[in-house]
């Protein structure tokens, strides 16, 4: 199995997969501050190696939940959090097939995608339709040019891009969560409010580490 592919936060989280370590913005990582680390267990895939194949991911998952015994309605099942150094959206068609291929065996098994947003809104519906159920978008502050600040996008997405996503995400019926880092300069309550007045069911303040 590859290194980096899947990591635990906490016991009874989620199971959460790496797709890649290439990114259009900042990395989610990096906006937490330069004293920020992640847990014990995660490590990012190999510099310019391999990346996971759709196969291996869902042969980790199926491989993980046979060591769960899943209770009730699916109460202690922490799921599947699509996230990593990169951005998971940058191999959106892995990401579907990985749900597809898992379904197959699990298919009671909720995912989530953590992503920066700055992606086309057709991919909300390519999400939905896949059996994505959950989506967490880092919208880091209320005003385009703090938001650029923290996030420097790439390819020509911005500001209005991740604004587009999140209420695209909400339109297509996916829960939304957006989360923003209290990093200098950062409107918290701003930047709730636009979140919530773009379809967030849910916001969400990182911890900053300078």
């Amino acid at each position: 199995m590859l290194r980096g592919v899947s990591y635990t936060v906490r016991s009874g989280g989620p199971l959460y997969l790496a797709l890649t370590n290439s990114c259009n913005s900042a990395t989610l990582i990096a906006t937490r501050g330069p004293g920020f680390s992640m847990p014990d267990g995660f490590e990012p895939l190999p510099d310019g190696g391999e990346e996971p194949s759709a196969a291996q991911l869902a042969a980790v998952v199926v491989r993980a939940y046979e060591d769960i015994e899943i209770i009730g309605m699916g109460e202690n099942d922490g799921g599947i959090t699509f996230a990593g150094l990169g951005e998971p959206l940058l191999r959106l068609e892995t990401l579907l097939e990985t749900v597809r291929l898992v379904k197959e065996s699990n298919h009671g098994v909720p995912f989530r995608v953590v992503t920066n947003g700055l992606v086309g809104p057709e991919v909300a519906e390519a999400l939905k339709g896949g059996g994505v159920k959950q989506v967490t978008v880092a919208l880091a502050a209320h005003t385009p040019p703090l938001y650029e600040k923290l996030m420097a996008p790439q390819d020509g997405r911005g500001f209005g891009d991740v604004c587009a996503f999140v209420d695209a995400c909400a339109q297509a019926g996916l829960l939304v969560e957006c989360t923003a880092v209290e990093a200098p300069g950062v409107n918290k309550d701003a930047t709730r409010k636009l979140a919530m007045s773009l379809g967030a069911a849910e916001f969400r303040v990182r911890s900053y580490h300078a």
